[in-house]
């Protein structure tokens, strides 16, 4: 209860400044907007650790809708809800 009442404290004592609009940036791209793109690329950074795939690279170009890049992307990561995928968790 004491660690909450002086984190409220804290926050309290805290200057608002009203010249500023309260906004979501999204560090991940460089306009500050959360895109699609940016989110795929912060996972893929995360499960491959920077190592670039021509492969995933080129499935981001194809102009089709999203649910089948989704599609092709958990395919290609072997994500897909086969029986031997939910056998394995």
């Amino acid at each position: 209860m004491d660690e909450a009442v002086s984190f409220l404290n804290e926050v309290e004592s805290k200057l608002i400044q009203p010249q500023r609009r309260d906004e979501w940036v999204w560090v991940a791209d460089p306009s500050d907007h959360f895109t699609i793109k940016s989110a795929y690329y912060v996972m893929r950074k995360g499960i491959s650790e920077g190592t670039a795939d021509a492969a995933f690279d080129e499935l981001w170009k194809i102009k089709v809708q999203n649910k089948i890049l989704a599609f092709a992307w958990r395919l290609l990561q072997d994500r897909l809800p086969t029986r031997r995928n939910l056998h394995k968790r």
